[in-house]
């Protein structure tokens, strides 16, 4: 029979409950030393499968803090990008003179949303002689304003091309019909 002192002395030394120091106890006929050892091995098990749950606890918060880490670089990335497209400028140049200084950051978006209006505007600002160039901190010394500068004079060559050919061919037309007119008068 388990009496409440062993009871106690379970409880006392393992700071389980009397349900358990009994349970322990009985397991053990009675044996206080036993059922403490008994009570610390299964404590023991309870621990070891507690220290792994916080092992996995602790691998997540990890894989978490990598999430976490990683997006926080994204996040840094976008805002230098949007810093430098705000810092430098595309500007549109007729004679020399700047006509318009737009954030290059602006410039993305319009091509981005509204592609297909800010193309051929593009290019008919080309025809019509203005030309386009890049200011800023990170574009000035790059060889993207010698390539706009080399797509923007052949597009002026192209274009005064296309009015020699209109002329030329008016001038024809206008001979031919003159021709044509003398022709039917005699």
């Amino acid at each position: 029979m388990i009496t409440i002192e062993q009871v106690e002395k379970v409880v006392k030394h393992t700071g389980v409950s009397y349900q358990e120091a009994k349970e322990a106890l009985e397991a053990v006929d009675g044996n206080v030393l036993e059922a403490i050892i008994v009570i610390e091995n299964r404590n023991g098990a309870k621990k070891t499968e507690t220290q792994s749950n916080f092992g996995q606890a602790e691998q997540k918060t990890q894989q978490g803090s990598a999430n976490s880490e990683t997006f926080d670089k994204l996040v840094a990335w976008v805002n230098r990008m949007f810093h430098k497209g705000n810092m430098n400028k595309l500007e549109v140049v007729k004679d020399q003179k700047i006509v318009l200084s737009i954030p290059v950051t602006v410039f993305i978006l319009l091509l981005v949303f509204v592609f297909y209006i800010i193309l051929p505007l593009l290019i008919i600002a080309l025809f019509f002689g203005y030309g386009f160039r890049f200011s800023g901190p990170d574009l000035e010394k790059t060889k993207v304003n010698s390539a706009i500068k080399m797509a923007s004079e052949a597009t002026i060559r192209a274009k005064d091309a296309v009015v020699k050919t209109v002329d030329e061919w008016a001038k024809e037309n206008k001979k031919e019909t003159e021709a044509d007119g003398k022709n039917s008068n005699h």
